[in-house]
C-alpha cells in the first residue's frame, strides 16, 4: 500500500520554520528520518528540497545544553519559552500515552463488534 507523506512533510517543515523564526534558543540543526542532518546557517531559510521528513530540531541555550524537540505544536511552545524542557517531555509522554490508549480502545471496540456480529449470525 502506498501512502503519501507530502502532508506530513509539509506540516513538519512548517513547524520547523516557525520554530527557527520564533525560538528563544539557538537552532543548531534539523535531523531527518534516515537521511542525516542539516546545520542551520545564520539567516538562511530551511532548504526547500528536503532529503526526507524532519524528525527533530536541536536547539541550544546559552550554557550549551542541547534540546532535541519534534516539529509540532508542543515543540513550538517549548521553543518560544512557554514550557520548560521537563514539562515538554512530560506533555509529550502524556500525548503518546493517550494515542496508545485510543488505539487500544479502537482495536478492542472493533474486536468486540466483530465478535458480536459473528455471535449474532450463528
Amino acid at each position: 500500500m502506498c501512502v503519501s507523506h507530502h502532508n506530513i512533510e509539509q506540516q513538519a517543515y512548517h513547524y520547523a520554520e516557525q520554530i527557527r523564526q520564533y525560538t528563544k534558543y539557538c537552532p543548531l540543526y534539523i535531523q531527518y528520518i534516515g537521511a542525516g542532518r542539516f546545520a542551520f546557517e545564520q539567516g538562511e531559510p530551511l532548504p526547500e528540497n528536503s532529503p526526507g521528513v524532519i524528525s527533530k530540531i536541536v536547539l541550544a541555550d546559552k550554557d550549551g545544553n542541547q534540546y532535541p524537540i519534534e516539529p509540532d505544536e508542543l515543540g513550538l511552545r517549548f521553543a518560544r519559552g512557554e514550557l520548560a524542557y521537563k514539562d515538554y517531555l512530560r506533555q509529550q509522554k502524556k500525548e503518546n500515552g493517550q494515542l496508545i490508549g485510543l488505539t487500544l480502545a479502537l482495536v478492542a471496540g472493533f474486536g468486540t463488534a466483530g465478535w458480536a456480529f459473528i455471535a449474532f449470525l450463528f
